[in-house]
């Protein structure tokens, strides 16, 4: 591959990393089951695929309208797959490919891109396996931008077409990141704009002195492209949700989330008068307190913008701005110190810690790099514990932003001194040497306990999940009936995922979600006789009421009391379905007609 020309070592590399990332998918998907980590992604798939409506949609909510009409067209056009899956594993296995390429494309010796190429898919495992095998969405975003962050940065050719495609796919990656989860691309995009910046711009005193411009910027292209594409991607956006149904309804979900996601709701007799004000019954604030959305009278949407602002002032009146960040650092120091996360987080670590000796022994420039996107991870890190919320995706999302970008300025500094290596002498070359040795030995070790501990969890959870498609399956039976499911009889499903796959319009329907009340919904409503959830569950005769065994419903009997009085004639078990560990109970809530 050294003696090829540019074009055709390029498309040698590229081509030998997709082979080999296909590779290594089709091994770990046939020794392990791969699954939805989170219901998030299960929703939006469903909308992609037509489960919810009948027919495939672009607006999956959080993933952009422009990835949306890749995914619910290859839905259209090429049923029996499962392309919402596909995309997401796909994005992070094209982030692989792009690392393997990066050291496959260098000019170095056979036995260097042999070793290279096991490190990376050593170092893959470790990091990797895990959300391909149990992926959602906010990782897969974190993987794409981070790789082009990566790409970018470790891009150093001086043939001009190498340099333009590498910097065309960094690109490209960092507006899939975007498309794909608008917040994890502005979590990595300082990073980017750093590395951007370190490589192509310029500051000159003698300039500043004589009273000129002293900044100068290479490769306005670059940047352009990003700023182009971005507005690209939001402008289809913003005219994808203009109607003014959407924009309801996304003003709704935003104060949805402030609710369920950060403050939640207080006891309603420790707010009562608040809650009097908005004609808010207790039976109603514990429905909303228990996520049953749909049992609550006028709640779309200006009372639920009441409710987030209220549950906003509470918190912050509660905890001042000094006990807010106590708090945070507090749960900052709980994740940073998890071994759930390892072994990603202990390599992040280690890079970072490597990076910054090495770089102030050897080059301060990239030093000062270092310095400042460890910066950032770290205000990032006092963000997320200031508002009160750290989720774990979001956590494995600024692990791999610290780890990439760190391997990315280390890379600089190595090919800085190693640049002359026919004059090292035999003792730096059996050093480093070494050093790589027990790199990837350590490596090795990691990935190896990484595939355990990733095939014995995506084995109990694909069990597991059987249970919820076994209660699909038998819907699918009655499919004369309508299903409404607690929610949190849901929450702790998500869904198994194989390439080929049917998907068909369900009878099913939350009590409450954070889809609940989108013009998708209402739409799905329609098609199954629904005008008003909260009464055609008890005045419907073919409506039911699915609840895992060890939900309490009895706040449900409440509300109901509280709406129909002693016309309410309480619920009827009518099913039970076990199929396994856990059982679930099929009720018909009854009114005097």
């Amino acid at each position: 591959m050294q003696r090829m020309g540019t074009k055709a070592r390029m498309a040698a590399a590229f081509l030998l990393a997709l082979l080999i990332t296909a590779v290594y998918f089709a091994f770990a998907y046939t020794r392990m089951p791969f699954i939805y980590d989170i219901n998030d992604d299960v929703a939006m798939r469903n909308v992609a695929a037509g489960v919810i409506t009948g027919t495939p949609d672009a607006h999956l909510i959080f993933v952009k309208y422009v990835l949306g009409i890749l995914i619910s067209g290859l839905y259209r056009g090429f049923p029996g797959w499962d392309w919402y899956g596909i995309v997401m594993i796909g994005i992070i296995l094209f982030s692989l490919a792009v690392i393997l390429y990066r050291g496959l494309a260098e000019k170095k010796s056979i036995i260097w891109k042999i070793v290279y190429t096991a490190a990376a898919l050593l170092l893959f495992t470790c990091i990797g396996l895990r959300h391909i095998a149990v992926f959602q969405w906010t990782v897969t975003a974190a993987f794409a931008g981070v790789a082009g962050i990566f790409l970018f940065y470790t891009s150093t050719t001086e043939d001009r077409f190498q340099n333009l495609c590498e910097e065309g796919v960094s690109v490209f990656l960092l507006l899939l990141c975007l498309s794909v989860r608008d917040s994890v691309f502005m979590m990595v995009l300082p990073a980017a704009a750093l590395c951007f910046w370190w490589r192509h711009g310029s500051f000159r005193w003698e300039k500043l002195r004589a009273g000129k411009w002293p900044f100068g910027l290479r490769h306005w292209g670059v940047l352009l492209a990003l700023i182009l594409g971005t507005a690209a991607v939001l402008g289809v956006e913003k005219y994808a949700y203009r109607s003014q149904e959407w924009q309801e309804f996304l003003s709704y979900n935003t104060d949805r989330s402030t609710i369920m996601d950060y403050y939640g709701l207080k006891n309603y007799e420790d707010n009562q008068e608040f809650y009097e004000s908005l004609d808010l019954s207790p039976e109603e604030v514990e429905n909303l307190q228990r996520y049953s959305l749909y049992l609550c009278d006028d709640l779309y949407s200006e009372t639920m913008h009441e409710l987030a602002v209220n549950a906003q002032e509470e918190y912050n009146q509660q905890y001042s701005a000094r006990d807010r960040l106590y708090m945070g650092v507090q749960k900052v120091l709980e994740h940073l110190t998890n071994g759930f996360y390892a072994p990603l987080s202990y390599l992040s670590y280690l890079a970072a810690a490597a990076v910054l000796i090495l770089g102030l022994w050897k080059n301060r420039k990239q030093f000062a790099l270092a310095l400042f996107i460890n910066g950032i991870v770290a205000l990032f890190w006092l963000y997320l514990g200031f508002r009160g919320r750290i989720v774990e995706r979001v956590c494995y999302g600024m692990f791999l932003l610290q780890l990439l970008s760190m391997l990315a300025v280390g890379w600089e500094i190595l090919r800085g001194l190693f640049q002359n290596e026919s004059g090292r002498s035999g003792a730096a070359r059996w050093l480093s040497g070494g050093a790589a040795a027990v790199c990837c030995l350590l490596l090795a070790w990691g990935a190896g306990t990484e595939w355990k501990t990733v095939e014995g969890t995506v084995g109990w959870r694909s069990s597991y999940n059987e249970e919820f498609l076994d209660v699909n399956r038998y819907m699918a039976e009655h499919m004369e009936n309508v299903y409404f499911m607690t929610t949190f009889s849901i929450e702790t499903y998500t869904d198994n995922f194989t390439l080929r796959r049917d998907f068909d319009f369900t009878n099913l329907l939350s009590v409450g979600g954070w889809h609940t009340f989108s013009p998708l919904e209402n739409e799905k409503c329609g098609k199954l006789g629904i005008s008003d959830p909260k009464t055609d569950i008890v005045e419907k005769d073919h409506v039911y009421v699915i609840s895992l065994e060890n939900v309490n419903l009895r706040y449900m009997d409440r509300y109901y009391t509280s709406v129909y009085g002693d016309d309410y004639l309480g619920r009827e078990l009518v099913d039970t379905l076990d199929y396994g560990e856990r059982v679930f109970e099929v009720y018909d809530f009854e009114v005097r007609k």
